[in-house]
């Protein structure tokens, strides 16, 4: 499916929008997947702010596990417009509950100080495999919907492992056919992907156990520092300083081939055993 078909929205009211449907035929997206109804709500939070506001930074709420069989309703409330800035809160609604919560800032074209971290070392995509070839994380069928993605994942035995972090993983991920030159479009991609391998980044050191884990996003923050093009490769350096509580706390940061940052990333996630599992008694 293509992403522009994915993120599409139909205006049904003012304010009001509606989203199409992915229906897996396997069971692990039986839920809406988090990355879905996110790109879609910043599409409708988009649909209703004037093009000279650039989007800054998104702060998003996974309330409840959507139906992925169902289209999705998004009210956009107009929070704020002001000369610089201008805020909007979009609720995601199905079967009558809200399934998700995200509020957007948006900013005009301004000047200031600038610097950045140095993108971390990683091999080049070319020499990575591509994840749908070695990953058992997800089946052909609910992968179906990534297609149009090229996603490699660094082998660990290829990671640049650095001291103090306690648990990382990079992810190279681009959209493998050109897309159109708007830039709308390519940061709801980037959104819309953003979502996908971030929670397996706090896993990596936890494979016997991550069979037997309930999985879910909880929410979702994203800042957009530079321009950038989903059709080109980008590195996604991933961390997750915490794990405990049955939840995992998760950051990234995304590089262009170039090494410039162009958008943060932070997120928790429940990684949580069933209550009847007791480790080390599998």
């Amino acid at each position: 499916m293509a992403i522009e078909e994915i993120l599409d929205l139909e205006q049904i009211e003012v304010n009001i929008y509606r989203g199409g449907v992915f229906s897996p035929e396997s069971g692990f997206l039986q839920r809406t997947f988090g990355g879905h109804v996110a790109g879609q709500s910043l599409v409708s939070a988009l649909r209703t702010v004037d093009p000279k506001f650039q989007l800054h930074s998104l702060h998003g709420y996974f309330l409840r596990a959507g139906d992925a069989r169902s289209p999705s309703v998004y009210t956009v409330e107009r929070i704020r417009d002001g000369g610089s800035f201008c805020t909007r809160r979009v609720t995601a609604i199905q079967h009558g509950q809200t399934i998700f919560s995200m509020s957007a800032s948006f900013q005009t074209d301004q000047s200031g100080i600038e610097h950045q971290d140095a993108m971390p070392e990683a091999p080049p995509p070319d020499d990575i495999p591509d994840f749908k070839s070695v990953s058992k994380v997800f089946d052909d069928a609910s992968f179906r919907q990534f297609d149009e993605w090229d996603v490699r994942i660094v082998p660990p035995g290829q990671l640049g492992v650095r001291e103090g972090k306690a648990s990382q993983q990079q992810v190279w991920f681009r959209h493998r056919d050109p897309l159109p030159d708007d830039h709308v479009l390519h940061i709801c991609a980037l959104a819309y992907m953003s979502d996908l391998t971030l929670l397996g980044s706090a896993q990596v050191n936890h494979v016997e156990a991550r069979k037997h884990l309930m999985v879910a996003s909880l929410d979702h923050a994203m800042w957009f520092m530079r321009a950038f093009r989903a059709d080109e490769w980008l590195l996604y350096d991933q961390s997750s300083p915490s794990a405990c509580g049955g939840r995992s706390l998760t950051q990234g940061k995304i590089y262009n081939r170039y090494g410039e940052m162009v958008a943060a990333v932070m997120q928790e996630g429940l990684t949580r055993y069933p209550r009847d599992f007791t480790p080390g008694r599998e």
